[in-house]
């Protein structure tokens, strides 16, 4: 098991079939899992998004800008500017989710399904742009971490 992991880009694991396991500490521009991930030490990166049901995120501390639970259990202590935990997020239909998310992330990761009036947050264009290296956060936008 590795003791320290630098991810220069975006980490994602390989669906929910997939185990990923770090003994230390765990640097990434962001991360996502629908997977099983455990860091033994502390997970830094701007987003942390843990999608389906079955898996869980477990680290001893994440730091992030944006964390989002979307139906992934995530088992640390979450250090981060915005956090969405499994009752708060709702698969995104939350109390109010979808404006906090506006007011911190940039239009171009929101579009909406055939069936939605309105836009929401897409994991898949929030995804190709942090892996593109384009900005996601919106101008003024300050990080903490």
């Amino acid at each position: 098991m590795p003791r320290a992991v630098t991810v220069e880009g975006c980490l994602a694991d390989c669906g929910p079939d997939s185990v990923v396991a770090v003994g230390g500490d765990m640097t990434a521009r962001a991360v996502h899992t629908d997977g099983e991930m455990s860091v033994g030490g502390t997970l830094v990166a701007e987003v942390v998004y843990g999608s389906y049901n079955d898996q869980t995120l477990r680290a001893g501390t994440i730091r992030a800008r944006l964390v989002i639970e979307d139906e992934h259990c995530t088992i640390a202590e979450v250090q981060a500017d915005t956090h969405f935990d499994l009752d708060d997020y709702q698969q995104g239909y939350g109390d109010g989710v979808q404006e906090q998310l506006r007011e911190l992330l940039v239009d171009g990761v929101f579009s909406n399904e055939e069936d939605e009036e309105e836009e929401q947050l897409d994991r898949t264009l929030l995804f190709a742009r942090l892996r593109a290296g384009e900005p996601v956060f919106r101008a003024g936008e300050a990080a903490a971490h």
